[in-house]
């Protein structure tokens, strides 16, 4: 599985002062619950073989420039440009939708579900699920699965990304949403039934975890 390479400051710069970028935690029941939308779609991306191949071809070209420009300083106007795209590609998390609602370059859609669908209702069940104890793995994530929610103007009023390994959620860089262990487990199997592909298919985490205690207790 060919990983991206990440920046490892996640400050931001403006002028000579670094900004501390402002995070926010919201547990999924309030993102639900507060989220008003006509319908939705699903959304695979950052996998498959055609991405990784092009991936592959990106961060060749990323590391290469990225070198000449720390060696040697000599790119051209139109390198730097170039390197700048592809700083936006591999020198950071990826989301679903950048800063301009432009969709990630290997974003598919899988699905599309009105507010009234049973799997809408399935999914807001999900997202309900009672919060005891939120992941923290010591892992970036990688999302690779997204919905993106749209009003009756086909609009889009939220974005959630989802990392399925990590256990991570976010709407937008730095904005996080909080769920259960048990809320990815049934995240997985709610894209795994609408035909949606994801990795490790048969591995859910609560199960790792209930051995673990199953094993502790003897």
């Amino acid at each position: 599985m060919l990983k991206i390479p990440h920046c490892g400051n996640t400050s931001t710069i403006t002028g000579t002062h670094k900004m501390t970028p402002s995070y926010t935690f919201i547990p999924s029941t309030d993102f639900i619950n507060n989220l008003a939308f006509d319908y939705v779609e699903t959304y695979s991306f950052q996998r498959g073989s055609e991405y990784e191949l092009q991936e592959k071809i990106f961060v060749e070209e990323y590391d290469k420039l990225k070198s000449r420009k720390s060696k040697q300083n000599d790119l051209t106007i139109e390198e730097e440009k170039r390197l700048s795209f592809l700083d936006k590609l591999c020198g950071s998390t990826q989301y679903l939708l950048d800063n301009s609602n432009q969709f990630h370059y290997s974003a598919k859609k899988t699905n599309t579900f009105s507010s009234t669908n049973s799997n809408v209702e399935l999914l807001k069940d999900i997202l309900r699920t009672e919060i005891n104890d939120v992941p923290a793995w010591m892992c970036a994530p990688i999302y690779r699965d997204g919905f993106v929610f749209y009003d009756n103007q086909d609009k889009i009023v939220s974005v959630l990304n989802v990392c399925l390994s990590c256990q991570y959620m976010e709407t937008t860089k730095f904005n996080h949403i909080n769920g259960d262990y048990i809320t990815y487990d049934l995240l997985k199997r709610f894209f795994i039934d609408i035909g949606h592909d994801v990795e490790d298919p048969e591995h859910y985490v609560l199960d790792d975890i209930n051995k673990l205690k199953s094993k502790n207790k003897k």
